[in-house]
């Protein structure tokens, strides 16, 4: 046996054998290496994107239509955010499963819990012999001559706001299918049907501004009964969203004071700027008004922005209280594969006073309208002057 290793066909086996040794701990301890550099970068990766999403979050609903770019963002598909996951799900599948339950986790609580899926039951009528009044608010514009009747006729609504109807009262209240309504009135771009009397309209400006009204305000006799209801539409931001498309929304990142870009973002921010001056003239007429009041229309603004949020600050929002679903209203039948063909976005919005109760919200679903409309039954509370 020694002999066999002093020859020279010993030395050949035998160096043979201690290279293929070494080659197999090379590769053990390679194998090793990218295994644990997997998993490493797996745990990171994960955790970064989660930061990212939550980041964002906060973002749009404490920043949103303040800065330029969270202003764009809010109005992206959100599945745009979740993109990342077809690369970080195979990489957590291979390297670590305990970070794939957590993506799956992180892109359930992303689309039901931030984009505000709601699974409220219906509430019963109340048995002290208060009555209910169903509200319902559609954008007509870009209807894509689809009838609203089928909705309308299934959910019966004591009150339609219309925006984008300037002038159509009396067609409304001449045609058959709006029999149901023996009250109408149109001022600016909005109409108002009732199936009880309306009182009063007017429009609700800033007699000092030069922008145009926004909303109007219509008072109606409700069974002996006040109330107001508020018709809106904010301007649109589709001209300045097709701007940033081709970049403009970088102002709100690189347009900080004291650059030579402010003027630039200074002048993207100030469509948004005027969106919330808007807005909060409509909150302080809300706020000043005597009687109960409902807030219905188009706000142009998503519900994951900070208008919205400011907004909800003074008003309750039925569809969070008692909606169905996600409650998406615009825009209607789309071809943008990451928003599956449908909306992605409540923009449409029915709000009201703490001195009504919402029974249920519901939002016209399958129509290829622009927008979609929707409906509240509201109660005023026992709280109610």
């Amino acid at each position: 046996m020694i002999d066999f290793f002093m020859s020279s066909n010993g030395s050949r086996w035998l160096s043979q054998k201690l290279r293929s040794l070494a080659d197999d701990t090379e590769s053990g301890r390679f194998l090793e290496v990218i295994w644990n550099g997997g998993r490493k970068l797996t745990v990171w990766v994960t955790v970064l994107y989660a930061i990212f999403l939550l980041g964002l979050r906060f973002a749009l609903q404490w920043v949103g239509e303040r800065n330029v770019t969270a202003a764009f963002c809010l109005y992206l598909p959100p599945l745009v955010w979740l993109l990342p996951l077809c690369l970080l799900m195979p990489l957590a599948l291979l390297f670590h499963r305990r970070c794939l339950v957590f993506l799956v986790a992180l892109a359930v609580f992303t689309i039901w819990g931030w984009l505000g899926f709601q699974v409220g039951e219906e509430k019963r009528e109340a048995a002290d012999g208060r009555v209910s009044l169903s509200v319902m608010t559609y954008n007509r514009g870009q209807n894509m001559n689809q009838s609203l009747q089928p909705f309308k006729n299934a959910t019966q609504p004591d009150v339609l706001v219309f925006q984008e109807a300037g002038g159509r009262a009396d067609g409304f209240l001449r045609a058959t299918g709006y029999a149901e309504f023996g009250h109408g009135v149109s001022v600016g771009e909005f109409t108002l049907l009732s199936r009880y009397p309306i009182t009063s309209n007017t429009l609700v400006q800033d007699a000092a501004s030069q922008r145009p009204a926004r909303a109007a305000k219509f008072t109606i006799d409700w069974n002996g009964r006040m109330i107001s209801v508020y018709a809106v539409h904010l301007m649109t931001p589709r001209d300045v969203l097709r701007s940033y498309m081709r970049g403009a929304f970088l102002w709100g990142v690189l347009g900080v004071p004291g650059t030579p870009w402010a003027k630039k973002r200074k002048y993207y921010q100030s469509f948004w700027d005027g969106q919330m001056q808007d807005a909060k003239m409509i909150l302080d007429a809300v706020r000043s008004d005597p009687n109960p009041c409902i807030v219905a229309g188009d706000f142009n603004a998503p519900h994951t922005g900070y208008l919205h949020r400011m907004v909800t600050r003074e008003l309750i929002d039925s569809h969070a209280t008692s909606g169905h679903g996600f409650g998406f209203t615009f825009p209607g039948v789309t071809h943008n594969p990451l928003s599956l063909g449908g909306p992605w976005m409540r923009i449409d919005y029915i709000f009201h006073d703490r001195r009504w109760d919402a029974l249920e919200c519901i939002t016209e679903k399958d129509r290829p309208s622009q927008h979609r409309a929707l409906v509240a039954k509201l109660r005023l509370t026992s709280a109610g002057p």
